[in-house]
């Protein structure tokens, strides 16, 4: 049975590599509890990333617990300058005796639930809650815990900043393509989607080492990844390539288990030189992988003479794939003699 399509998945970048930790820190030797100066560490990257930086942030929310009850609650903290600066309102004050623990998601417009503090003393204190999220494919969705605060006799002769780290709670998704055919050929991919991604879920913030998805379902989303190897998802613009690209725009899905499967879709063409020799749609599944947070992946997919041209429909048409040109010798014809008889004057 012909393969239409080989998958392939590149699991080396991970977390570590793949998101890019995002700190908030508050302004030393004040009272106020406050953050400021945001920095963090993206590498400029030759593709559409839709991961969040603390330039493209704007916004996160910030749920706060002391251990008498709630003391921030869904508090927009807002940045009007690229992240330089953090501010909102109205703002509150360190006050001694108490324990603090802080929680925050970004970006602020998502919808929050059941926040709580949990946890018997400032030692072991968390802010659970429950996050609803509807997923477009390129809005980032982040989650941070800070350390507990005592605010003892020692921490308030000398308030420290409030330290938010963010970590990605979605799965960041490519493909790559790689030309087998032969190298008389070139191939362009244009239009490449997945056809079936979830579009809601629930993230739910526990006791539990580790934040768990639930609830993924909803509409199928359908997420255009473009064509490879160039900004333009028309086929006249695309790239024709003779070894291997990748398609320009990253794409963000919510996690998901082995059990789920994914619908992949895009046409390829196929090149002499300049001159076109055919188009083909294809599909094909992704299956068997699970979807981590914070994790990006890249599919990748070789296309070869056996499956460049499949028929979706019969894969196991052997009439179906590309035929080589091939040559052969039948055979030398015999030299003919005549019957003429011919001499040869020699002077």
């Amino acid at each position: 049975m012909k393969k239409i399509f080989l998958m392939g998945l590149a699991t080396a970048a991970m977390l570590a590599s793949c998101s890019k930790d995002e700190t908030v820190e508050m302004a030393p030797n004040t009272r106020a509890i406050s953050f400021s100066n945001a920095f963090v560490d993206n590498a400029t990257r030759s593709v559409a990333d839709p991961s969040f930086t603390v330039a493209t942030l704007e916004n996160f929310a910030v749920y706060g617990f002391t251990q008498n009850g709630q003391i921030f609650d869904d508090v927009t903290v807002s940045s009007a300058d690229n992240g330089s600066a953090w501010t909102y309102n109205p703002i509150q004050y360190w006050v001694e005796g108490n324990q603090y623990a802080f929680a925050a998601i970004a970006p602020e417009s998502v919808s929050v639930s059941g926040e709580t503090l949990t946890g018997s003393s400032v030692a072991d204190y968390k802010v659970v809650m429950a996050v609803s999220f509807t997923n477009d494919g390129k809005t980032d969705l982040l989650y941070a815990a800070a350390d507990n605060v005592d605010a003892d006799d020692y921490f308030m002769a000398s308030p420290q900043p409030v330290s938010l780290t963010f970590k990605h709670q979605l799965s960041k998704v490519k493909f790559s393509f790689k030309n087998n055919v032969s190298g008389a050929y070139n191939i362009k991919v244009t239009d490449v989607k997945i056809t079936n991604a979830k579009s809601t879920g629930t993230l739910t913030v526990s006791t539990a080492a580790d934040n768990v998805w639930s609830n993924v379902g909803g509409n199928p989303l359908e997420l255009s990844f473009g064509a490879a190897g160039t900004t333009d998802a028309n086929t006249a613009d695309a790239i024709a390539f003779e070894t291997e690209v990748e398609t320009y725009n990253e794409l963000l899905m919510i996690p998901t288990a082995t059990t789920e499967s994914y619908n992949v879709t895009f046409t390829v063409e196929l090149l002499n030189g300049t001159v076109s020799m055919g188009t083909y749609n294809h599909t094909a599944t992704i299956s068997g992988v699970e979807l981590k947070l914070g994790y990006c992946y890249d599919f990748a997919a070789e296309l070869n003479a056996d499956n460049i041209v499949v028929d979706p429909d019969d894969p196991d048409d052997p009439d179906a794939e590309l035929k080589p040109i091939e040559f052969t010798v039948n055979e030398i014809t015999p030299w003919i003699d005549t019957e003429e008889d011919k001499t040869i004057n020699i002077p």
